[in-house]
């Protein structure tokens, strides 16, 4: 009795987190294509990457780093869907051709209360998490991505 209880819980844990973000990765490689934000109707979902430095001597310490990248990509992500992003953008044109394009962006907010729901890791070490904020708790922090100032 306490196994198939065990397991229908994990199946309906399984089917809470299968409404969001679908995985970006393929084969362990990044996937081609692949959703980096979602909004539904309980959530913000978002998508963070982060690679693993070569430079790295262990395979755990390149797949901790490059969690820790992916957590912070996804805070990112979750920041500049909340609070729009600041973006600069500059081009050097001599003689008709473009030699020199930077873009920079940078968004800045407090994001609270985000829950981690998967981690996947790469064969080179790299790592794809899938981040999500409850869309109430935004409504009550005075927060709604759907109807940004």
């Amino acid at each position: 009795m306490k196994k198939i209880l065990c397991l229908l819980v994990g199946l309906s844990c399984l089917g809470a987190c299968t409404s969001g973000l679908k995985t970006a990765v393929k084969d362990g490689a990044i996937a081609p294509a692949f959703t980096d934000t979602l909004l539904t109707g309980d959530y913000l979902w978002v998508r963070g990457l982060g690679a693993a430095n070569p430079a790295h001597i262990s395979d755990s310490q390149r797949r901790i780093m490059s969690r820790e990248a992916a957590i912070a990509h996804a805070y990112q992500r979750a920041t500049e869907v909340l609070y729009g992003a600041q973006l600069d953008s500059h081009v050097q044109v001599v003689d008709a051709i473009s030699v020199g394009s930077t873009i920079e962006t940078s968004a800045q907010g407090l994001v609270q209360q985000m829950e981690l729901v998967s981690t996947e890791y790469l064969e080179d070490g790299g790592c794809s998490v899938i981040m999500r904020l409850n869309r109430t708790a935004l409504k009550q922090a005075g927060l709604d991505p759907e109807h940004k100032k």
